[in-house]
């Protein structure tokens, strides 16, 4: 299988979803911005822990959409 560059569209959502990610991430294990994050109360898990799983699930669907785009044509 042929290697294809992926769209531009592509490329631009992966790197906002990646951005996203990352700055959850760090805003979470590094307290950089100051909390700005607001609280989440569901479930068993502590606030800390959804927004790691927000910011884990929101890099890998970078990662994920830009595999795609590179194997797939037209995406």
């Amino acid at each position: 299988m042929a290697w294809t560059p992926p769209t531009k569209f592509t490329v631009l959502f992966s790197f906002l979803l990646l951005a996203g990610g990352l700055f959850i991430l760090v805003e979470q294990y590094f307290a950089l911005a100051g909390g700005i994050l607001p609280p989440l109360t569901f479930g068993t898990f502590t606030s800390d822990q959804w927004w790691g799983i927000f910011g884990m699930g929101l890099v890998f669907l970078a990662w994920f959409l830009m595999f795609l785009g590179v194997r797939l044509k037209g995406l």
